[in-house]
């Protein structure tokens, strides 16, 4: 797989319990996301499950010929290898990823940030 960026939404297959190829939110920052960088991608899976969680964002995925409601699970954060991501879906909005930034920021526990 070539570059990701910040907000691509890519389709991969990572390991354990998430295992299946299913869309996933690359949340790593872009100067980490070159190729001469660590082999994995910092990334959060989608659901469409809705659940009213502050750490559950809401955004709309392709799908077919239209869109699909979809939250990003930002609990789920983890570290694919960059091997296993087969391709970029699409791209979230700026609303859409800066959602997931403050959702981030209060799960994670940053202050100031």
């Amino acid at each position: 797989m070539g570059g990701v960026s910040r907000g691509d939404d890519v389709l991969a297959a990572a390991a354990g319990d998430y295992g299946k190829p299913r869309p996933w939110l690359v949340v790593q920052a872009d100067k980490h996301n070159r190729a001469d960088r660590p082999d994995s991608i910092l990334v959060c899976p989608f659901t469409s499950h809705q659940e009213d969680l502050a750490y559950r964002v809401a955004v709309k995925l392709p799908f077919g010929s239209g869109e699909r409601a979809s939250w990003v699970m930002v609990d789920k954060l983890m570290a694919v290898k960059r091997e296993r991501i087969r391709s970029v879906i699409a791209k979230v909005s700026r609303q859409e990823l800066a959602a997931v930034e403050v959702a981030m920021v209060d799960l994670l526990g940053f202050v100031g940030a």
